[in-house]
């Protein structure tokens, strides 16, 4: 039990609150006074009593004149004695609410955690809804989480990850990955590092401190402002579907390809994806060129686009598609029978998958990639017939009613000359893995759609 008469300064508590008291605590003190604060409701009487008699003995020492001294002195003096009193008992009492306050902000929570099961700290397992306090310094040794700030802030983190809480905004990433959305609410949310900074501007976006402490930024949504620890380049503003990275020696920011697998946690919540392979970015703005079937425009080897092209379609007559049972298919004899169609009264999203190789050569470009979606996939459209006759309720710039001139391209589902397979789909039997491999040429593109049952 601690109270104002404690004097076993074998419990470090009295002592850490004389040094807070006299501004001589450092980091590691701060942080197990906050811990005690916040998990001994003695501990915090012993502190608010400790500030009263502080100010108590503040008040006595510094009024030194006794009553019978002051008979003998003259009245303009005892003006003077009084207004110092008083001056003395107002800065008294606003140290009293400076301290007050700060005690708040030492023991208030200012995030909570959400763990994957089995995710655990450097110092054991992880509590469910465990509280965060300013200052808070934490080593994700496995496992996953998701902190979530009082300002309305998300971030997520996977193992291994080491990193400081900074009030209800901002966090400070040593090491590790996080991906943080942001809502209007928690707008100027700070990531820093130590080698940079970056603020959002209404978004969400991934930091990776890697081993070699440069820091890579990505933008998936929205804009951030990224500023380097040096003086010599102005901060930059990057919007969606760029990344950056900052050098950690000379603080230089730094194009980088934009990738999209760290989105993951995002996508799962407003889409029916839940992961894909690290050559497949997903993009999810798609540019009206790509709808009405122009090409070299997101030009790159070896990687597929994916876009959620139209979502929560009401199907009211059935829909022919090109495939529409798990399997492998690599020609043009296992699709489009009779029988390949997603009945009426199905609702669907529609994903489009795009490869538009960047290579001058005239060599065909493979690309291998699997999606997996928490939703079965219904159906897939491979041909540019079924492409174009599926346009008018599958494809935004036709909902409208009046659909501009459409071209599609499709995938070569046949066996080229030497016998290999050119392009391959193969859906799992739960319908919800989709694994291909895609050969295509400089002038042209592969692209396909996805039906996906809609959440």
């Amino acid at each position: 039990m601690i109270s104002e008469n404690t004097s076993n300064w074998e419990d470090p508590l009295p002592r850490l609150v004389a040094l807070y008291f006299d501004q001589r605590l450092d980091e590691s003190e701060l942080q197990q006074l906050q811990a005690r604060l916040k998990t001994d409701p003695d501990a915090r009487v012993f502190f608010a009593q400790f500030s009263i008699l502080q100010t108590q003995l503040e008040w006595v020492c510094t009024d030194s004149v006794s009553p019978r001294e002051m008979t003998h002195i003259p009245a303009s003096y005892h003006t003077r004695a009084r207004n110092w009193n008083l001056i003395l008992y107002i800065s008294c009492c606003i140290c009293l609410a400076i301290g007050g306050l700060f005690f708040m902000y030492l023991t208030t929570p200012v995030a909570h955690v959400y763990p994957t099961a089995d995710s655990h700290w450097e110092s054991g397992l992880i509590a469910d809804e465990e509280t965060l306090l300013s200052g808070s310094r934490r080593q994700l040794s496995r496992g996953a989480i998701e902190i979530r700030f009082t300002s309305g802030s998300i971030v997520n983190l996977q193992a291994p990850a080491l990193f400081t809480i900074q009030g209800s905004n901002a966090v400070f990433l040593e090491a590790g990955k996080l991906v943080a959305d942001i809502p209007e609410a928690g707008h100027g949310f700070t990531v820093e590092t130590q080698s940079g900074q970056i603020v959002d501007l209404g978004t969400s976006f991934s930091v990776n401190v890697e081993a070699d402490r440069n820091t890579e930024v990505k933008v998936y949504r929205g804009k951030v402002q990224v500023a380097g620890t040096t003086d010599s380049q102005t901060p930059l503003e990057l919007s969606a579907n760029q990344a950056v990275e900052i050098d950690s020696i000379s603080r230089l920011i730094l194009p980088r390809d934009y990738t999209s697998s760290d989105f993951i946690p995002l996508i799962a919540r407003d889409y029916s994806v839940d992961s894909f392979s690290e050559n497949v970015v997903f993009q999810e703005q798609f540019p009206d060129q790509i709808a009405r079937g122009e090409f070299q425009l997101l030009e790159r080897d070896g990687t597929v686009f994916l876009f959620p092209e139209l979502r929560e379609i009401q199907l009211y007559n059935n829909l022919n598609v090109s495939i529409s049972q798990p399997g492998s298919y690599w020609s043009y004899e296992q699709i489009e029978t009779d029988t390949d169609f997603i009945p009426r009264g199905m609702k669907v999203d529609c994903y489009r998958l795009y490869y538009d190789p960047a290579s001058n050569k005239n060599d065909m470009l493979p690309v291998e990639g699997t999606i997996h979606f928490h939703q079965p996939v219904l159906g897939m459209i491979t041909t540019r017939n079924r492409l174009l006759e599926t346009d008018h309720i599958l494809n935004p710039l036709c909902q409208g009613g009046n659909c501009p001139q459409i071209k599609h391209q499709e995938i070569e589902t046949r066996v080229s000359e030497d016998g290999s397979r050119q392009d391959i789909i193969t859906l799992s039997e739960d319908r919800k893995t989709l694994n291909f491999k895609l050969f295509t040429g400089t002038n042209y593109i592969d692209e396909f759609r996805v039906l996906v049952a809609a959440p």
